[in-house]
């Protein structure tokens, strides 16, 4: 079972997505802060992180790159902007892929699947 880690500050909003995600089979780590993300990555390797823009005491290009200093995992930001242009930036500090808001799950589900699909190519 793949194991995505999960970065969010709202616990409602978190806990709603890790259902999504564990009814999709995933195994779910969750994390609030960029100390606590960072001590799951190194703990649990997890296939895919998985990180909400609107992180409320980090800033999240700061914590792309930090994860890319330690990891290559694939990295997924959903934002709160309705464009994915809104997401250049975070794809030009490290993130794999954007998606936009709302959050559409089957989206972001077939974005996780995908850099899945690519990481387990390289090998």
């Amino acid at each position: 079972m793949d194991t995505i880690l999960l970065i969010h500050s709202d616990p409602k909003a978190a806990n709603e997505l890790t259902f999504a995600l564990q009814h999709s089979q995933f195994q779910v780590v969750t994390a609030v802060s960029e100390h606590q993300a960072l001590a799951e990555i190194n703990k649990t390797e997890p296939d895919v992180i998985v990180m909400a823009e609107a992180l409320a005491k980090t800033n999240e290009d700061e914590l792309c790159m930090r994860i890319r200093e330690i990891c290559e995992t694939p990295i997924i930001i959903f934002g709160e902007d309705k464009e994915e242009r809104a997401g250049i930036h975070f794809l030009e500090s490290g993130a794999d892929a954007y998606v936009p808001s709302p959050l559409d799950v089957r989206l972001l589900l077939a974005r996780v699947h995908s850099l899945l699909r690519r990481s387990k190519l390289r090998g």
